[in-house]
């Protein structure tokens, strides 16, 4: 199987999937005491009741939506046995009329805040390999028209692109906000798409694609055909039903034989692929973005354009072929009235760490039905049989959710910093792993993973290494890494996991990388140290290709102290009439560090009183117009409180100034 490029947001996207170890998001464990042992034992001999949801669509003959059922009218099977639906629910479709009347005021409906079981899930998949101008741009204006008129509230919906490259784009992830969705389909444009751009002139092919469909129109093809296949296979765990919308003019004709179905060599993971869907419980509507007012493959049949292969991906996908875009509102309006109206059923089962698979039938005691439901769902699998994709999304499971999916991670302290102006190593982070406290987690085989994500929630640097824990003993150890990165806020992330088990811990910062301005002072935050010998330090290696090499030494270098001496103190308190060291960082104006003066106090949160702090620069460097100083600071005697600890730099001579403030609890 191909991998999907590992961006955030398209990793993201996929963990709503719980690929890691859970059958549903929603699932819930039959008491509190099994998820108050659940951390402490190995993932995959866990077993444990959870609901299982499954989603309906229920029509009649003619494909209107039946909207009248009750609980009792459901009868479903889980691998032939008859399952107790003990969870029912109701969604009906209920848009506002498109104009009030002018002397009528409507007053403000609030959203409904009440959880559903299951939300309706869509997904826009932009197709720009066969898509040429003319297409994107009707794309583009029926997409923002299904947001401004046909999404609701609850409404989660993702904006994914695929330019030919066997990868996809993630322009938006899953989410219920509309301005965002708006905002991702008004970026689209072919002219900033990084993959194969159109010739209109060239039979609707890709001018990087030989329009005779040789080698390179095959390629594309495939690169199509995995990265769908990819996405299916990642989002199979996802409950509920899940509706692709595709913009595309289909494979194109050249790699389409006489008989009307696509040549020999993509015909079976052609079919797969619709299998991979089928399964995934996706269905596809595709929208033809072919240009309506000019087309030189006219004189071609319809068995002989794309349009074939779009019409095959959904009916193996249970969706509906819509037709050309410039139809769009009356293919919203059809996509409406086949996902708007549902019903979600759940049932309790018991999860067992297997993987296998599991059939599902629904029925209606009513004649003249007809109903579309996921055709079965996974057991959860053990870690070690997770391929390379769901490994991945786990981690990006546990590295970006406040409560993953996967499992209840042991949290450990760590801090992001600023440390410099300049574009090279301006960003570091130091992680303290609390080996004592990992439990499970420490084991032989350990990887010990660094991730950090911009403001857009890119991965702009990942880096990687492998530790037997269980040979450190009981010493503390630490995880350091400086590295380069543009002016602008970033998630630092570092995820401990067992490679046996999957079990993990998570330590997470934020920072933001300012830009220098001139004639200015920046004091940077400030890194606590205490004395402390004996101390490990954990390597790691940057991402292969990446520009970023630092690592333990560059920091240490950077902050100015011995490793051999002190350790980092990540705590949140301090103790009064006690020493704390501190290795600071600041750029100076003009790049003359020399005039620079440093001083602290403490900020007392209920008077507003400053306390002087005793400080003494006991070691300080000048390099490349920044200034790194090692200190030593006297806490007064004050009384137990929370305060704020405020480092100044100053010019004394020019007046200028800058000052940092960290919060603390004296003790």
């Amino acid at each position: 199987m191909r991998k999907i490029n590992l961006t955030a947001k398209f990793t993201i996207l996929l963990i709503f999937a719980g690929l890691c170890l859970i059958a549903d998001s929603s699932s819930q464990s039959s008491s509190a005491s099994q998820q108050a042992v659940r951390p402490q034992k190995p993932l995959q001999y866990e077993a444990r009741v959870t609901l299982k949801l499954i989603q309906v669509i229920v029509t009649d003959k003619k494909g209107n939506p039946v909207t009248d059922l009750g609980k009792d009218d459901f009868v479903l099977y889980d691998n032939g046995e008859q399952k107790i639906l003990t969870e029912f629910e109701k969604h009906i479709l209920s848009l506002p009329s498109a104009k009030a009347p002018a002397e009528e005021k409507l007053a403000p409906t609030p959203l409904v805040t009440t959880p559903r079981l299951l939300n309706r899930k869509l997904f826009f998949l932009f197709d720009f390999a066969y898509t040429d101008p003319v297409g994107v741009r009707l794309a583009r204006e029926a997409a923002l028209k299904f947001v401004d008129t046909n999404l609701l509230p609850m409404d989660e919906i993702g904006v994914i692109s695929f330019s030919g490259r066997k990868d996809l784009q993630v322009l938006e992830f899953q989410t219920m906000d509309q301005l965002k969705i708006r905002k991702a389909v008004e970026s689209l444009s072919l002219q900033k798409m990084t993959g194969v751009l159109m010739d209109p002139n060239a039979m609707g092919v890709p001018e990087q694609v030989d329009s005779g469909g040789g080698t390179e129109a095959r390629f594309v093809a495939r690169n199509f055909i995995w990265a769908l296949t990819a996405f299916a296979q990642a989002l199979r765990y996802v409950p509920g039903q899940k509706q692709i919308i595709l913009f595309s003019s289909g494979i194109p004709g050249p790699l389409i034989n006489s008989q009307g179905s696509l040549n020999s060599d993509l015909r079976n993971i052609y079919a797969q692929l619709g299998k991979e869907l089928a399964t995934s419980n996706i269905s596809v509507y595709p929208i033809n973005t072919e240009d309506p007012t000019y087309d030189p493959r006219a004189w071609v049949p319809e068995s002989q354009k794309g349009t074939v292969t779009l019409r095959e991906l959904a009916s193996t996908t249970g969706g509906q072929y819509l037709g050309n875009a410039v139809n769009s509102a009356e293919h919203f309006e059809k996509i409406q009235t086949l996902t708007g109206t549902y019903y979600v059923l759940g049932y309790s089962i018991r999860e067992t760490w297997d993987g296998k698979y599991h059939k599902i039938k629904v029925k209606v005691n009513r004649p003249d039905c007809e109903v579309r439901a996921q055709a079965g769902y996974s057991d959860p699998k053990p870690f070690s049989d997770y391929s390379d994709l769901e490994k991945q999304i786990h981690l990006v499971d546990l590295a970006l959710a406040e409560n993953p999916l996967s499992q209840a991670p042991m949290r450990f302290a760590m801090q992001a910093l600023a440390c410099s102006v300049a574009p090279q190593n301006n960003l570091g982070f130091v992680a303290e792993i609390p080996l004592e406290k990992l439990g499970d987690v420490a084991g032989t085989k350990v990887e010990a993973i660094s991730l950090i994500f911009n403001g857009a929630d890119d991965i702009v640097d990942l880096r990687r290494t492998e530790a037997d824990l269980t040979s450190i003993g009981q010493k503390n150890a630490y995880l350091f890494s400086i590295l380069s990165v543009a002016p602008g806020n970033y998630k630092c992330r570092v995820v401990l996991r067992n490679l046996e088990t999957g079990r993990a811990a998570v330590a997470g910062a934020t920072a933001v990388v300012p830009e220098r301005k001139p004639k200015e002072i920046l004091l940077f935050p400030p890194l606590l140290l205490v004395p402390e010998r004996g101390t490990v330090y954990i390597g790691e290696n940057a991402a292969k290709g990446s520009s970023n090499k630092g690592g333990s030494a560059l920091f240490m270098k950077a902050f100015l102290f011995d490793s051999a001496q002190f350790a980092p103190y990540l705590e949140k308190s301090l103790k009064r009439n006690t020493e704390i060291w501190a290795a600071v960082r600041c750029a100076s104006e003009n790049g003359n560090g020399g005039n620079l003066k440093l001083s602290a106090f403490l900020l007392d949160s209920i008077t507003g009183k400053e306390i002087p702090v005793p400080l003494a620069v006991i070691a300080e460097k000048d390099e490349r117009g920044e200034k790194a100083l090692f200190i030593r600071l006297q806490i007064p005697e004050v009384e137990p409180d929370t305060y704020a600890l405020h480092l100044v730099a100053e010019n004394a001579a020019s007046g200028a100034s800058s000052r940092i403030a960290t919060n603390f609890i004296i003790e």
